[in-house]
């Protein structure tokens, strides 16, 4: 048998411990709390943070993430760290696709939490996101992911970076409802 036909895989995604992505062509980026403006209920108790604590942290594996070809995908994983905002759960930027055609997969790695559904208009729901929980989400959709739990919440998703995100709408109309942790409880409570 040839030695050079077996390789090893081209990336590696444990689902034990802090599930770290790794292997060729992985980019990592970060968000840190202090770039979640206009996110968050609460301006003035997001100001009372570190403003170099980090919200989350998201590595990608892609081969032609520059070319935005439709076709392209790309794996992801994303870590959402556990924090509150005057009880507001931490949570993701949330984006829409540009190109609605575009659909997702999210699949929850490790943590506990939520990923918020938002047409625009009317329709808005959350699914539970916990180890396994595998989430289909339609391209008319925008979404976030909120961690309710109490260490980090590790989500992969399967995407294609020519839709793009558009996060720019989230900042101007929020998701129509918010979700806060008090007393261990889970809040969701009504925007506006």
């Amino acid at each position: 048998m040839n030695e050079n036909i077996v390789k090893e895989p081209t990336g590696i995604l444990p689902f034990t411990g802090d599930c770290a992505l790794s292997g060729t062509n992985v980019v990592w980026r970060q968000k840190k709390i202090s770039e979640l403006k206009n996110i968050y209920k609460n301006e003035a108790a997001l100001a009372q943070f570190d403003p170099e604590q980090l919200a989350y942290k998201v590595a990608n594996q892609n081969y032609h993430r520059q070319d935005f070809v439709m076709g392209n995908l790309q794996w992801g994983v994303t870590y959402l760290n556990p924090y509150t905002v005057d009880g507001e759960c931490s949570m993701t930027h949330g984006h829409f696709h540009i190109d609605p055609c575009c659909d997702e997969y999210y699949y929850g790695l490790s943590g506990e939490g939520f990923l918020l559904f938002w047409d625009g208009k009317d329709d808005f729901f959350a699914q539970k996101v916990y180890p396994g929980s595998l989430h289909y989400i339609s391209g008319k959709y925008a979404h976030r992911i909120i961690n309710s739990g109490d260490t980090v919440l590790a989500v992969a998703a399967c995407s294609l970076p020519a839709t793009k995100q558009d996060h720019a709408i989230i900042e101007s109309r929020p998701f129509p409802y918010r979700c806060y942790k008090r007393g261990g409880k889970i809040e969701w409570v009504k925007e506006g």
